[in-house]
């Protein structure tokens, strides 16, 4: 079982970076994997391999193994991609970590993370911005790339040719390497607004502001159910969902999030109100359309003969 990411360096045009500044960087960079995947997953393994690249760019691919193949385990190398992934992006203020990761990693990677998966990414980038985690080999890659003038940006990547939306610039090197003190920014909180299609695992038929439970494209998650008169008319019997699997509700939703440690860490969800419930049968694609039901055959009347 293994996973891939890869450290995209962007160089100046017609330029080439200069071997020996390039390699001191990939041995950190490689460090600094290892030590977020021991955080996360102590059994896997990681190996760096270099790859050509195209012009303008020089890519070094970095290859996670896990050393069994136990539950669970593809979901830890996920994470640690998704990790590190983050862990180079410019400027994560205008995102959730779950959008960071649903743009950065594969719709089938994305699957295998739960909502606890991407909290704990969300923790490990936290501490690994504020020095707690991989610290020295993160200052050392940044330290190296500063050196060479035609290294312009610095990000990772999962899917081939692909290119990093928000690299890091040359102009954070020297702070992102400790060379300079970081701006501080504090502690801020945000409601993102969405509507979503959620299939029901688990609901609370109580008179109360209760957390029901759904799966996602991307993953399960708890919200609370806020919309009264959904709830109401469930409880004196007006609507009814009909107890089966597969049941699915379009909701608006509301995201509480807060900025710390520099990333948008999902806190809260709540469903403001309950839009349409489906009756199609569940898919294994939530936003496949529905199949339609066949028509039954008619059977044609012969004429009789007069």
């Amino acid at each position: 079982m293994e996973e891939t990411i890869t450290l995209y360096l962007g160089l100046k045009e017609g330029e080439k970076a200069d071997f020996e500044i390039v390699g001191r960087a990939a041995a950190a960079f490689a460090e600094a994997v290892k030590e977020i995947s021991y955080i996360l997953e102590p059994s896997l393994e990681v190996r760096l391999e270099f790859d050509s690249g195209t012009e303008g760019s020089l890519k070094l691919k970095a290859l996670l193994k896990s050393l069994n193949s136990a539950d669970g385990r593809k979901a830890a190398l996920i994470s640690v991609v998704g990790t590190v992934g983050i862990m180079l992006v410019n400027d994560v203020r205008g995102y959730g970590t779950g959008k960071l990761i649903d743009a950065f990693l594969a719709t089938d990677q994305r699957k295998e993370l739960t909502d606890d998966d991407v909290a704990r990414i969300a923790r490990a980038v936290i501490d690994i911005r504020k020095g707690k985690i991989a610290k020295a080999p993160v200052q050392q890659m940044y330290k190296q790339l500063e050196r060479d003038a035609n290294i312009e940006s610095v990000g990772a990547i999962t899917k081939p040719d692909d290119k990093p939306s928000q690299p890091v610039p040359r102009s954070e090197f020297s702070e992102r390497a400790g060379l300079v003190p970081p701006v501080e920014t504090s502690v801020r909180t945000r409601t993102a607004p969405s509507t979503e299609r959620l299939t029901l695992i688990s609901p609370v038929l109580l008179v109360t502001e209760r957390t029901w439970r759904f799966r996602s494209p991307i993953g399960e998650f708890g919200y609370v159910m806020k919309d009264e008169k959904f709830l109401d008319d469930l409880l004196r019997g007006r609507r009814h969902l009909g107890m089966k699997q597969g049941i699915q509700i379009t909701a608006k939703i509301e995201t509480k999030e807060e900025f710390e440690g520099g990333v948008w860490v999902p806190r809260h969800r709540d469903i403001i109100k309950v839009v349409r419930v489906h009756r199609e049968p569940e898919t294994e694609d939530l936003f496949a359309q529905p199949k339609k039901a066949k028509k039954a055959k008619t059977k044609s009347r012969k004429t009789k003969e007069p």
